[in-house]
Protein backbone atom coordinates (compact mmCIF):
# COMPACT_ATOMS: atom_id res chain seq x y z
CA UNK A 1 0.00 0.00 0.00
CA UNK A 2 2.86 2.39 0.82
CA UNK A 3 4.34 1.75 -2.61
CA UNK A 4 1.00 2.53 -4.27
CA UNK A 5 0.56 5.76 -2.27
CA UNK A 6 4.15 6.76 -3.01
CA UNK A 7 3.64 6.10 -6.72
CA UNK A 8 0.44 8.19 -6.74
CA UNK A 9 2.24 11.09 -5.04
CA UNK A 10 5.06 10.91 -7.56
CA UNK A 11 2.60 10.82 -10.47
CA UNK A 12 0.71 13.83 -9.13
CA UNK A 13 3.93 15.77 -8.74
CA UNK A 14 5.01 14.84 -12.25
CA UNK A 15 1.69 15.99 -13.75
CA UNK A 16 1.95 19.27 -11.88
CA UNK A 17 5.48 19.77 -13.17
CA UNK A 18 4.46 19.03 -16.76
CA UNK A 19 1.52 21.39 -16.49
CA UNK A 20 3.79 24.12 -15.17
CA UNK A 21 6.13 23.54 -18.12
CA UNK A 22 3.28 24.03 -20.57
CA UNK A 23 2.50 20.37 -21.26
CA UNK A 24 -0.68 20.17 -19.21
CA UNK A 25 -4.28 20.71 -20.36
CA UNK A 26 -4.13 24.48 -19.83
CA UNK A 27 -1.46 24.97 -22.50
CA UNK A 28 -4.04 24.94 -25.29
CA UNK A 29 -6.84 26.94 -23.65
CA UNK A 30 -7.49 30.38 -22.21
CA UNK A 31 -7.22 29.09 -18.65
CA UNK A 32 -9.60 27.79 -16.01
CA UNK A 33 -9.94 30.93 -13.89
CA UNK A 34 -13.18 32.80 -14.67
CA UNK A 35 -12.54 36.21 -16.17
CA UNK A 36 -13.63 39.44 -14.52
CA UNK A 37 -17.11 40.67 -15.46
CA UNK A 38 -15.68 44.08 -16.46
CA UNK A 39 -13.23 42.54 -18.93
CA UNK A 40 -13.88 41.59 -22.55
CA UNK A 41 -11.66 38.81 -23.86
CA UNK A 42 -11.06 38.32 -27.57
CA UNK A 43 -9.59 35.08 -28.88
CA UNK A 44 -8.36 33.62 -32.14
CA UNK A 45 -7.41 30.22 -33.50
CA UNK A 46 -3.92 28.97 -34.23
CA UNK A 47 -3.35 30.19 -37.80
CA UNK A 48 -2.24 33.55 -39.14
CA UNK A 49 -5.47 34.67 -40.76
CA UNK A 50 -7.56 34.13 -37.65
CA UNK A 51 -4.94 35.75 -35.44
CA UNK A 52 -4.86 38.85 -37.69
CA UNK A 53 -8.65 39.13 -37.50
CA UNK A 54 -8.61 38.71 -33.72
CA UNK A 55 -5.95 41.41 -33.45
CA UNK A 56 -8.09 43.77 -35.55
CA UNK A 57 -11.08 43.22 -33.26
CA UNK A 58 -8.91 43.76 -30.21
CA UNK A 59 -7.48 47.02 -31.61
CA UNK A 60 -10.90 48.38 -32.55
CA UNK A 61 -12.50 47.61 -29.20
CA UNK A 62 -9.53 48.84 -27.20
CA UNK A 63 -9.60 52.16 -29.07
CA UNK A 64 -13.37 52.70 -29.19
CA UNK A 65 -14.99 50.90 -26.26
CA UNK A 66 -14.40 53.19 -23.31
CA UNK A 67 -14.11 52.27 -19.62
CA UNK A 68 -13.81 48.55 -20.34
CA UNK A 69 -10.71 46.38 -20.02
CA UNK A 70 -9.96 44.52 -23.27
CA UNK A 71 -7.76 41.42 -23.37
CA UNK A 72 -6.43 39.52 -26.37
CA UNK A 73 -5.88 35.74 -26.30
CA UNK A 74 -4.47 34.85 -29.73
CA UNK A 75 -3.30 31.54 -31.13
CA UNK A 76 -5.66 29.16 -29.31
CA UNK A 77 -5.04 25.56 -30.22
CA UNK A 78 -8.09 24.80 -32.35
CA UNK A 79 -11.71 25.51 -33.17
CA UNK A 80 -12.68 23.21 -30.31
CA UNK A 81 -10.69 25.24 -27.76
CA UNK A 82 -12.07 28.57 -28.99
CA UNK A 83 -15.63 27.24 -29.15
CA UNK A 84 -15.48 25.67 -25.68
CA UNK A 85 -13.99 28.87 -24.25
CA UNK A 86 -16.69 31.16 -25.65
CA UNK A 87 -19.39 28.81 -24.43
CA UNK A 88 -18.09 28.74 -20.86
CA UNK A 89 -17.47 32.49 -20.75
CA UNK A 90 -13.68 32.51 -20.79
CA UNK A 91 -13.89 34.22 -24.19
CA UNK A 92 -16.39 36.85 -25.29
CA UNK A 93 -15.52 37.14 -28.97
CA UNK A 94 -13.57 35.37 -31.69
CA UNK A 95 -13.58 35.24 -35.51
CA UNK A 96 -15.39 32.23 -36.94
CA UNK A 97 -16.27 30.93 -40.42
CA UNK A 98 -19.79 30.17 -41.60
CA UNK A 99 -18.85 26.76 -43.03
CA UNK A 100 -17.16 25.77 -39.76
CA UNK A 101 -20.23 26.84 -37.82
CA UNK A 102 -22.56 24.92 -40.10
CA UNK A 103 -20.66 21.64 -40.44
CA UNK A 104 -18.35 21.36 -37.43
CA UNK A 105 -20.46 22.97 -34.70
CA UNK A 106 -24.07 22.52 -35.81
CA UNK A 107 -23.33 19.19 -37.57
CA UNK A 108 -25.53 20.12 -40.54
CA UNK A 109 -25.02 18.97 -44.15
CA UNK A 110 -22.78 20.92 -46.51
CA UNK A 111 -24.66 23.75 -48.23
CA UNK A 112 -23.22 25.92 -51.01
CA UNK A 113 -25.78 28.74 -50.65
CA UNK A 114 -23.94 31.63 -48.95
CA UNK A 115 -27.02 33.42 -47.59
CA UNK A 116 -28.68 30.24 -46.35
CA UNK A 117 -25.55 29.15 -44.50
CA UNK A 118 -25.14 32.53 -42.81
CA UNK A 119 -28.80 32.71 -41.78
CA UNK A 120 -28.67 29.14 -40.45
CA UNK A 121 -25.63 29.69 -38.26
CA UNK A 122 -26.90 33.08 -37.12
CA UNK A 123 -30.30 31.73 -36.07
CA UNK A 124 -29.12 28.46 -34.53
CA UNK A 125 -26.24 30.02 -32.58
CA UNK A 126 -28.65 32.61 -31.17
CA UNK A 127 -31.25 30.05 -30.14
CA UNK A 128 -29.07 27.14 -29.02
CA UNK A 129 -25.98 28.83 -27.61
CA UNK A 130 -26.91 32.49 -26.96
CA UNK A 131 -24.04 33.55 -29.19
CA UNK A 132 -24.53 36.11 -31.97
CA UNK A 133 -22.97 36.31 -35.41
CA UNK A 134 -22.15 39.86 -36.46
CA UNK A 135 -21.85 40.96 -40.10
CA UNK A 136 -19.49 39.03 -42.39
CA UNK A 137 -16.13 40.71 -42.88
CA UNK A 138 -16.22 40.10 -46.63
CA UNK A 139 -13.86 37.33 -47.70
CA UNK A 140 -14.58 33.65 -48.21
CA UNK A 141 -11.73 31.36 -47.14
CA UNK A 142 -13.12 28.24 -48.70
CA UNK A 143 -11.55 25.31 -50.50
CA UNK A 144 -10.43 26.11 -54.03
CA UNK A 145 -8.72 24.66 -57.08
CA UNK A 146 -5.48 26.37 -58.09
CA UNK A 147 -3.01 26.14 -60.97
CA UNK A 148 0.29 27.90 -61.72
CA UNK A 149 -0.22 31.08 -63.72
CA UNK A 150 1.75 29.62 -66.61
CA UNK A 151 -0.73 26.73 -66.81
CA UNK A 152 -3.70 29.07 -66.54
CA UNK A 153 -2.34 31.18 -69.38
CA UNK A 154 -1.40 28.20 -71.57
CA UNK A 155 -4.83 26.55 -71.36
CA UNK A 156 -6.90 29.74 -70.87
CA UNK A 157 -8.18 28.58 -67.48
CA UNK A 158 -10.41 30.90 -65.47
CA UNK A 159 -13.07 28.53 -64.09
CA UNK A 160 -12.86 24.99 -62.77
CA UNK A 161 -15.16 23.92 -65.61
CA UNK A 162 -12.46 25.05 -68.06
CA UNK A 163 -10.38 22.10 -66.86
CA UNK A 164 -12.78 19.57 -68.41
CA UNK A 165 -11.30 20.01 -71.89
CA UNK A 166 -7.67 19.63 -70.76
CA UNK A 167 -7.68 17.56 -67.56
CA UNK A 168 -6.51 14.43 -69.43
CA UNK A 169 -3.24 16.27 -70.10
CA UNK A 170 -2.70 17.29 -66.46
CA UNK A 171 -1.82 15.71 -63.13
CA UNK A 172 -3.78 16.54 -59.99
CA UNK A 173 -1.95 16.63 -56.66
CA UNK A 174 -3.25 17.18 -53.15
CA UNK A 175 -2.87 16.12 -49.55
CA UNK A 176 -4.27 12.65 -48.76
CA UNK A 177 -7.33 14.03 -46.93
CA UNK A 178 -8.62 15.76 -50.06
CA UNK A 179 -8.82 12.44 -51.90
CA UNK A 180 -10.99 10.93 -49.14
CA UNK A 181 -13.50 13.76 -48.59
CA UNK A 182 -16.72 12.58 -50.19
CA UNK A 183 -18.84 15.75 -50.37
CA UNK A 184 -16.24 18.36 -51.30
CA UNK A 185 -13.06 16.43 -52.15
CA UNK A 186 -11.59 14.73 -55.20
CA UNK A 187 -14.50 12.34 -55.94
CA UNK A 188 -17.04 15.17 -55.89
CA UNK A 189 -14.74 17.48 -57.86
CA UNK A 190 -14.20 15.05 -60.74
CA UNK A 191 -17.85 13.96 -60.79
CA UNK A 192 -19.41 17.43 -60.71
CA UNK A 193 -17.03 18.97 -63.25
CA UNK A 194 -16.53 15.93 -65.48
CA UNK A 195 -12.75 15.83 -64.96
CA UNK A 196 -10.50 12.94 -65.94
CA UNK A 197 -6.92 13.71 -64.94
CA UNK A 198 -3.99 11.95 -66.52
CA UNK A 199 -2.79 10.90 -63.05
CA UNK A 200 -2.95 11.91 -59.39
CA UNK A 201 -0.32 12.40 -56.73
CA UNK A 202 -0.61 12.60 -52.95
CA UNK A 203 1.74 14.95 -51.08
CA UNK A 204 2.09 16.27 -47.57
CA UNK A 205 -0.01 19.38 -47.07
CA UNK A 206 3.08 21.44 -46.17
CA UNK A 207 4.77 20.58 -49.48
CA UNK A 208 1.79 20.96 -51.78
CA UNK A 209 2.23 24.52 -53.04
CA UNK A 210 5.94 24.16 -53.71
CA UNK A 211 5.31 20.86 -55.53
CA UNK A 212 2.73 22.33 -57.90
CA UNK A 213 4.94 25.38 -58.50
CA UNK A 214 7.79 22.98 -59.43
CA UNK A 215 5.52 21.16 -61.93
CA UNK A 216 5.37 17.88 -60.02
CA UNK A 217 1.68 18.26 -60.84
CA UNK A 218 -0.30 21.08 -62.43
CA UNK A 219 -3.56 21.28 -60.47
CA UNK A 220 -4.09 21.25 -56.71
CA UNK A 221 -6.55 22.07 -53.95
CA UNK A 222 -5.99 25.22 -51.92
CA UNK A 223 -7.53 27.59 -49.44
CA UNK A 224 -8.70 30.67 -51.33
CA UNK A 225 -6.96 33.24 -49.10
CA UNK A 226 -3.60 31.50 -48.54
CA UNK A 227 -0.60 33.81 -48.75
CA UNK A 228 1.32 30.97 -50.42
CA UNK A 229 -0.80 31.48 -53.53
CA UNK A 230 1.03 34.78 -54.02
CA UNK A 231 4.42 33.34 -53.14
CA UNK A 232 4.15 30.56 -55.74
CA UNK A 233 2.23 32.60 -58.35
CA UNK A 234 -0.83 30.35 -58.36
CA UNK A 235 -4.22 31.23 -59.84
CA UNK A 236 -7.45 30.26 -58.06
CA UNK A 237 -10.06 29.02 -60.55
CA UNK A 238 -13.65 30.11 -60.08
CA UNK A 239 -15.82 27.38 -58.53
CA UNK A 240 -18.54 28.05 -61.14
CA UNK A 241 -20.62 24.99 -60.23
CA UNK A 242 -20.49 25.79 -56.49
CA UNK A 243 -18.90 22.59 -55.23
CA UNK A 244 -17.28 24.06 -52.14
CA UNK A 245 -19.25 25.39 -49.14
CA UNK A 246 -18.88 29.04 -48.12
CA UNK A 247 -16.49 29.94 -45.31
CA UNK A 248 -17.19 33.63 -44.74
CA UNK A 249 -15.47 35.07 -41.66
CA UNK A 250 -17.39 37.09 -39.06
CA UNK A 251 -17.09 37.99 -35.38
CA UNK A 252 -19.14 35.85 -33.01
CA UNK A 253 -20.04 37.34 -29.62
CA UNK A 254 -21.69 36.11 -26.44
CA UNK A 255 -25.18 37.59 -26.10
CA UNK A 256 -24.64 38.55 -22.46
CA UNK A 257 -21.55 40.51 -23.54
CA UNK A 258 -23.58 42.32 -26.22
CA UNK A 259 -26.30 43.07 -23.70
CA UNK A 260 -23.77 44.66 -21.34
CA UNK A 261 -21.97 46.50 -24.16
CA UNK A 262 -24.31 46.86 -27.17
CA UNK A 263 -21.88 49.21 -28.90
CA UNK A 264 -19.66 46.20 -29.66
CA UNK A 265 -21.85 45.44 -32.68
CA UNK A 266 -21.40 48.80 -34.36
CA UNK A 267 -17.66 48.86 -33.60
CA UNK A 268 -16.88 45.40 -34.98
CA UNK A 269 -19.28 45.79 -37.89
CA UNK A 270 -16.95 48.53 -39.15
CA UNK A 271 -14.98 45.60 -40.56
CA UNK A 272 -17.96 44.45 -42.63
CA UNK A 273 -17.15 44.42 -46.33
CA UNK A 274 -13.64 45.78 -45.75
CA UNK A 275 -11.63 42.63 -46.60
CA UNK A 276 -12.14 40.72 -49.83
CA UNK A 277 -10.29 37.54 -50.82
CA UNK A 278 -7.39 39.33 -52.48
CA UNK A 279 -6.90 41.66 -49.51
CA UNK A 280 -6.93 38.78 -47.02
CA UNK A 281 -4.49 36.87 -49.23
CA UNK A 282 -2.13 39.86 -49.11
CA UNK A 283 -2.43 40.14 -45.33
CA UNK A 284 -1.68 36.43 -44.94
CA UNK A 285 1.29 36.81 -47.29
CA UNK A 286 2.73 39.55 -45.09
CA UNK A 287 2.57 37.30 -42.03
CA UNK A 288 3.35 33.86 -43.47
CA UNK A 289 5.88 34.74 -46.18
CA UNK A 290 7.31 38.13 -45.22
CA UNK A 291 7.26 37.16 -41.51
CA UNK A 292 5.72 40.39 -40.26
CA UNK A 293 3.91 40.17 -36.92
CA UNK A 294 0.17 39.61 -37.09
CA UNK A 295 -0.25 42.47 -34.62
CA UNK A 296 1.56 44.94 -36.90
CA UNK A 297 -0.24 43.74 -40.03
CA UNK A 298 -3.64 44.10 -38.35
CA UNK A 299 -2.96 47.60 -37.03
CA UNK A 300 -1.49 48.85 -40.30
CA UNK A 301 -4.55 47.63 -42.18
CA UNK A 302 -6.95 49.38 -39.79
CA UNK A 303 -5.00 52.61 -40.09
CA UNK A 304 -4.95 52.35 -43.90
CA UNK A 305 -8.75 52.06 -43.93
CA UNK A 306 -9.25 54.96 -41.55
CA UNK A 307 -10.64 52.73 -38.81
CA UNK A 308 -7.83 53.64 -36.41
CA UNK A 309 -5.70 56.75 -36.12
CA UNK A 310 -1.98 56.31 -36.79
Amino acid sequence: MKKIVSACIMLTALLALLSGCGFGPQSSSVGSTPKSSDTIVIGSKNFSENIVLGDMMYDLLKAKLKNVKIQNKPDLASTLVAWTSIQNGQLDIYPEYTGTGLVDILKKPVNSNTDQVYQTVKQDYDQQYHISWLNPIGFNNTYAIAVPKAIADKYHLKKVSDLAAVSSQLTFGADPEFFTRHDDGYPALTSKYGLNFQSTKQVDVGLKYEAVANNQFQVTDAYSTDGALIRYNLVVLQDDKHLFPPYYAAPIVRQDTLKAHPEISSILNELSGKIDNETMKQLNYQVDVQHKSAEDVARQFLVSKGLLSA
